[in-house]
């Protein structure tokens, strides 16, 4: 029998995450047993594996000699993006060795075999080599000992006709503009989003991994996907078939974006009136009292792309807009990239998030408003390359409320390991907290901006805090602060203290170069030692600070596009 054995090596086959709808994508759908259609009874066939995150497809052939003498074979190879058919894979054979025993096994070859994967079915054809004892063999493999055939949406195979609910555009199929109900969208097709497209409240929206969902090339009014209060989206991908949100062209501003709406807080709202989303006053936001747990659905392997089409006069959406958005709702492995307006904005809200990135952004990385009080560990703000990066584009920028910034309940997050990267020659800070922000921060990395590294700004932020940095309202401890063409703080003489002082104070801060290449730590960088996350049980234990453990700690490796490998 062939059998890819988790017990002998991890595998994966990530083998579309580049490549088009016309290909099937082998993944975990595809473990279990496989059957020979040709021989039922001949214990002939395949238990297949498939693990993420790993680049090599492993497994032992188990077959008749000519002879009938039961022979165990192996096979590996490495896997290849886009790729269904390999070739040539060697088949071995080892002897010696034990479970119980330490052993030093020996190979021999057999022969080679070309497998090839489709959606429900897998073929593999041995060829022998001379002397081997073995006849040529010619498998077709179906699913087998409970394992359910697979669907065209589990594979990423075409889809022959759109789904229900949806309007064919050519090859491709729009989204109604109201949704309701559940509404599914399954791998194989493009799904095209004209104009407003909302999801109502009780409404779901579930979309497959590998989809991409791409705003209308007509563009006389925005296009861009709302979910309103009570909606939810969930739109879970892999790390070998993201979901992709993107424009018609890979430019900024190429479609809008999307706004998710809760019932969490919102420190504008009353107990008589939501708060209303500035570009869009219709999609209102927030509870008097917050429902903290909300849930707006889950976004896991989401890239969202080229947004920031103009929404309302000078009013660009942003790539994702959070708006009083609740801890319920799920934020993983998320991109943004190469928006025109900010990247990730939370108006209020409680959403937490891991290991987010936000790329070759207009405006800035991360924004946080109107009584945001989420946590975030692994983040990376990459500043890049963008047109409209102007002086005012900053890694991150946290408010409380303008003009009432006493507004409670205050802007406070909890974040952890974050790296921000400016591009040295455009753009504005590295951080900049206003406007009676709170926050606590650890395990920050911030350099490379054009102007400061970190600034605090306004009388009603400096009370929060002391030059000995006394309070836990605004923190900022186990971080390092690099080089920034204008310095590493803003200090003014005008202020209640020195932005420095501040920082100094902060326990197990330190600043100088970071000694990064790219956004990842060098060897010897200093921010490898001296991290401490924050003590809540979401953040998980580091000793490093920043969003990465060393050189060889990319997670955004494979998923994500646009920022330096």
């Amino acid at each position: 029998m062939l059998s890819f054995r988790k017990s002998l090596l991890a595998t994966s086959c990530a083998l579309a995450f580049a490549a088009s709808a016309n290909a099937t994508i082998v993944t975990e759908a595809f473990d279990g047993s496989w059957i020979d259609v040709n021989a039922i009874g001949q214990n002939k066939g395949l238990l297949l594996d498939i693990l993420p995150d790993q680049n090599v497809a492993f497994g032992t052939f188990f077959t008749y000699a000519n002879d009938g003498t039961q022979i165990w074979a192996v096979v590996q190879t490495t896997l290849v993006n886009g790729q269904n058919t390999y070739n040539n894979v060697p088949v071995l054979r080892f002897t010696g060795g034990s479970f119980s025993a330490a052993g030093t096994p020996v190979s021999s070859t057999l022969g080679t075999a070309t497998i090839a994967f489709s959606c429900g079915s897998i073929s593999l054809n041995l060829t022998p080599a001379a002397g081997s004892n073995l006849a040529p063999a010619n498998f077709t493999l179906l699913p087998s000992l409970g394992l359910k055939k697979l669907t065209t949406g589990q594979c990423n195979d075409p889809l022959p006709q759109c789904p229900t609910g949806t309007t064919p555009v050519g090859d491709d199929c729009q989204l109604p503009n109201i949704i309701t109900g559940t509404f599914f969208l399954p791998a194989g097709k493009k799904y095209i989003i004209r104009g407003q497209v909302v999801v109502e409240n009780n409404a779901r929206l579930v979309i497959a991994p590998g989809v991409t969902v791409q705003g209308s090339t007509n563009r006389s009014s925005p296009n861009f996907l709302a979910v309103k209060i009570g909606g939810r989206m969930y739109a879970e991908g892999t790390a070998q078939q993201p979901i992709t949100f993107t424009g018609p062209d890979a430019i900024p501003g190429s479609w809008a974006g999307i706004v998710l709406n809760g019932r969490s807080i919102c420190n504008d709202a009353t107990a008589n009136q939501r708060c209303q989303f500035e570009a869009v006053p219709e999609l209102q936001y927030g509870e008097v009292p917050p429902v903290t747990n909300d849930s707006s659905g889950a976004l896991r392997y989401v890239r969202i792309l080229w947004a920031g089409q103009q929404i309302a006069p000078n009013e660009e959406l942003n790539s994702l807009t959070l708006n009083g958005v609740g801890s319920g709702t799920v934020m993983e492995y998320v991109q943004v990239d190469g928006g025109l307006d900010d990247g990730f904005e939370m108006f209020g809200g409680s959403i937490n998030g891991t290991h987010l990135v936000c790329s070759n952004m207009g405006d800035d990385c991360f924004d946080f408003d109107q009584g945001y009080n989420g946590k975030i560990q692994f983040a990376l703000g990459w500043q890049g390359s963008n047109s409209d990066t102007g002086s005012d584009s900053n890694g991150l920028e946290s408010d409380n409320d303008n003009p009432a910034s006493d507004k409670l309940p205050r802007t406070q997050p909890s974040v952890s390991n974050l790296t921000l990267v400016g591009a040295g020659t455009v753009g504005n800070e590295g951080m900049r907290i206003r406007r009676g922000s709170g926050g606590n921060y650890s395990n920050v990395v911030v350099t490379g901006y054009r102007d400061r590294c970190l600034n605090l700004v306004d009388a009603q932020t400096y009370a929060l805090s002391s030059a000995a940095q006394s309070g836990s309202t605004l923190t900022m401890t186990q971080s390092f602060v690099g080089t920034c063409t204008g310095g590493p703080f803003e200090d003014n003489a005008a202020a209640a203290y020195p932005v420095s002082a501040w920082f100094n104070a902060g326990a197990g801060n330190g600043s100088g170069a970071a000694l990064l290449t790219g956004f990842l730590p060098q060897a010897a960088s200093p921010v490898l030692l001296g991290g401490q996350a924050l003590s809540d049980s979401f953040f998980r234990p580091t000793n490093y600070r920043g969003a990465f453990a060393g050189p060889n700690g990319n997670w955004t490796a494979g998923w994500t596009v646009n920022i330096p490998r």
